[in-house]
């Protein structure tokens, strides 16, 4: 068996690479859409009359990132 010189990192401590997972693009996908949903959401129930779109769009929003949850979850 072959040491390593003690100039070199042990194992132990570099990071394994994890596998690929597959899910990752949708999850990113559906975050993106989360937070542009809420953002809209927010902006048109504080800054403008229509606060009953805002809540809808929030709520839509919401659902959006449970969906998200749901999946990395499942993984």
């Amino acid at each position: 068996m072959t040491e390593k010189p003690l100039s070199e990192r042990p194992d132990h401590r570099i990071k394994k690479e994890r596998a690929h997972d597959h899910t990752l693009a949708l999850r990113n996908v559906l975050n993106i859409i989360f937070m542009i949903g809420a953002v809209i959401g927010a902006v048109l129930y504080f800054f403008t009359d229509h606060t009953t779109i805002g809540i809808y769009i929030v709520l839509g929003a919401m659902a959006v990132k449970m969906a998200e949850c749901c999946i990395r979850m499942l993984r």
